[in-house]
């Protein structure tokens, strides 16, 4: 009998080691991370018992409130789907997303000084208050920009060259996060990912609004000047690859403003195919393709190849944003600050301040420099670029009367008969204030299609 007792006895002893090491590792080792898990809807319930911060734009507008239900919190969005793709939702059944998820150490009071306030709230046994967070957004831009941009799937963002605040980003198809429980199954079904922040997750071509990179690269070398002559026959060979202009249009003899203006295909692929595959790739690289935006609420990384694997034709068309290479809204639209902001890149940013429930000061943003892809001469020849193509070129649909535009159109195509149209913008040209970046699928010309609806977000965020 005692070898089979020794044998019984080393098996349970060594599922008792097995359950003390797993309760260590979830109480002690995984609990920070499973307490802070979307899908751990038990904390969230402690939390809804909390009075959770107000989220208010940046001229007042209430985004996220709460109604008491019991025991409970409950979250509202006054503003319905207008700001669902970036602001996300707080459920007690689906956890949260957007600023609910990444701000709510802030919102629920655990964070700096309102977490040992709540520590004492919960010993007294007494009602405890988050923070409250006021945005950069501006709802009056961001309705616009919405309105403008409708129910066609794409995508706007608006911001601050000079500090990198967001002013607006917009995102359709949207869902309203007050319907999030009910609506869970259909929103996930959905073919056209209402869920994905199209500004700052979607992934696109860039087209030609790709162009404005390519233009500071050949400036910044000395392979082109403003006044470099080409010629254009309507077509040109790279690798084997035939290069066409949009339309099967021929230019004939004209210079490197011309070039960029009128969206010239061919010499752009010339153009690219001489700085080369590394020198694009690492131009791209400067202006942010290959990394996460610096802000909390993170996003895709825009996609520029590996130069070791392109060859001829494929440097071609990157030169003119064809072939592999990808990029966000928010990407173009950084990309834009940097000629309108000098050659310098700001971070971005969403939430300006963190605020206690008596309105004082907890945390304040400050503008921060990203990244400095080129140099102020640099900047101010693209810019120069830019003015004459919304001056005499293709983006002539997003002029306004007394205010210099600088702009640049894409038209990127994606398949046969289908082109993403690509805007962006800023203005005054001398002075910028406010880059917009515009996207919109699958919906023909940039010029056609987005640079009017940059032109309408650039009027509302100038306040003309």
């Amino acid at each position: 009998m005692d070898r089979p007792i020794r044998r019984l006895f080393l098996v349970f002893t060594l599922l008792f080691v097995a359950l003390l090491i797993q309760l260590t590792y979830v109480q002690v080792w995984a609990a920070p991370r499973l307490k802070t898990d979307p899908a751990n809807t038990r904390a969230i319930e402690e939390e809804m018992k909390v009075e959770r911060g107000a989220i208010v734009s940046a001229d007042g507008v209430e985004l996220a409130v709460n109604r008491a239900d019991g025991q409970y919190f409950l979250r509202e969005y006054p503003q319905g789907d207008l700001t669902s793709p970036w602001l996300g939702y707080n459920s007690l059944r689906y956890g949260r997303a957007g600023v609910e998820r990444v701000y709510n150490e802030e919102l629920s009071g655990k964070a700096g000084i309102l977490g040992i306030t709540s520590y004492w709230d919960q010993l007294l046994g007494n009602p405890h208050r988050g923070a409250d967070l006021k945005l950069t957004v501006d709802m009056g831009v961001q309705r616009v920009a919405a309105e403008a941009l409708g129910d066609r799937n794409g995508a706007v963002v608006a911001l601050d060259p000079r500090t990198g605040a967001i002013l607006a980003m917009v995102s359709y198809p949207r869902y309203d996060p007050n319907e999030i429980d009910s609506l869970w199954k259909d929103i996930n079904a959905d073919p056209d990912t209402p869920l994905l922040n199209r500004a700052a997750q979607g992934l696109y071509p860039p087209g030609s609004v790709f162009k404005t990179i390519v233009a500071a690269a050949a400036l910044e070398t000395g392979t082109a000047t403003p006044e470099t002559a080409f010629t254009d026959t309507g077509t040109v060979t790279a690798g084997g690859y035939v290069v066409r202009n949009y339309g099967d249009q021929s230019f004939g003899e004209h210079d490197f403003t011309e070039a960029f203006a009128s969206s010239i295909n061919t010499t752009f692929a010339k153009v690219g195919v001489e700085l080369g595959a590394d020198t694009l790739a690492a131009y791209a690289g400067e202006f942010g393709f290959g990394k996460v935006p610096p802000w909390p609420l993170a996003g895709a990384k825009s996609f520029f190849p590996d130069p070791g694997d392109m060859d001829k034709a494929h440097v071609a068309q990157a030169a003119f944003g064809q072939g592999e290479v990808l990029a966000t809204p928010l990407e173009m639209a950084l990309s834009t600050a940097a000629i309108a902001n000098g050659g310098t890149i700001m971070k971005p940013y969403l939430v300006h301040q963190v605020l206690d429930y008596h309105q004082n000061m907890l945390q304040e943003t400050k503008p921060e420099a990203w990244l400095r892809p080129i140099s102020s001469e640099t900047a101010a020849s693209v810019r120069d670029l830019m003015v004459e193509t919304v001056r005499n070129g293709t983006g002539t649909a997003a002029a306004i009367g007394g205010v210099q535009v600088a702009g640049k159109t894409g038209t990127a195509e994606v398949a046969d008969d289908e082109t993403h149209a690509w805007f962006v913008a800023f203005a005054p040209a001398n002075d910028p204030q406010v880059v917009v970046a515009v996207l919109v699928e699958n919906a023909g010309t940039g010029g056609g299609v987005a640079a009017p609806i940059a032109r309408q977000v650039l009027v509302k965020a100038l306040g003309l």
